[in-house]
């Protein structure tokens, strides 16, 4: 095949594979983030959807957790410092879709969505420096979806300030969301992320705080096929590649 040609495939190839949203619609339920290869749920207060349409949900999922989550040893815990809480109904609010920090590790622990039973709540890198503390900071994944992916501005709450990517989302809440990330130097807290102002922050009221959760998976949710685009290009060349041959037999 002439290298031109060949040449020509592979800047086309090349092009459409390559311009593409850094978020992708997973049918209704799923985003794909293609920039850090992660999916969210795109129902954002997934919890208190569920609990709308299944009177049970608590109890089930106290009881899918064995009636307990395993964290650091912190003052928190039942036995104090023992590294084991005892989850009760009050870790979850059904009526706003808050929960506290245990209660949002067990949602997301036998969360199924999309046929997918590995979601968690979001990370935050680096959970042991202070300095994760404030506004502009994207070291973790609500940090990094609230400013890079959703056009969030520190000071606003992202309701109100946000890019197109925001309508792939439902249900987004104000005022913060927890990470799974414990705040190394006391486990007494973990890490959340201000939606209704971009501020990350560790300290407060501690897990026992009442917060929203928003599930999170690694990778994306099901082999994307070549856009049509592609095919089309493709098609295009061959054809050619047929003329051109023709025409040397001719």
């Amino acid at each position: 095949m002439n290298t031109r040609i060949l040449a020509t495939i592979a800047i086309g190839f090349s092009f459409t594979t390559t311009v593409q949203a850094a978020l992708v619609a997973r049918g209704t339920d799923m985003v794909y983030d293609d920039v850090n290869n992660i999916t969210w749920a795109a129902d954002a207060n997934l919890f208190q959807t569920q609990a709308a349409s299944n009177p049970n949900l608590v109890s089930q999922i106290i009881a899918a957790n064995g009636g307990v989550i395993h964290d650091t040893p912190n003052a928190y815990d039942t036995v104090p410092n023992s590294g084991v809480y005892s989850l009760t109904s009050a870790d979850f609010n059904t009526s706003s879709g808050a929960m506290t920090w245990w209660g949002a590790q067990a949602w997301a622990n036998n969360l199924s969505l999309g046929g997918y039973t590995d979601w968690t709540l979001p990370t935050t890198a680096d959970a042991a420096n202070p300095n994760n503390v404030g506004y502009n900071i994207t070291t973790s994944q609500l940090g990094d979806l609230f400013y890079n992916q959703l056009g969030g501005v520190a000071g606003t709450s992202i309701t109100i300030t946000h890019n197109a990517n925001y309508n792939l989302f439902s249900n987004v809440q104000n005022p913060a969301y927890w990470s799974s990330s414990e705040y190394a130097p006391n486990p007494h807290y973990a890490w959340y992320f201000y939606t209704n102002s971009g501020y990350q922050y560790n300290y407060d009221y501690g897990k026992i705080l009442q917060l929203y959760a928003w599930a999170v998976r690694p990778g994306d949710v099901a082999a994307v096929p070549l856009p049509g685009a592609i095919w089309l290009f493709l098609s295009g060349l061959i054809g050619f590649m047929g003329i051109k041959r023709r025409g040397h037999i001719g």
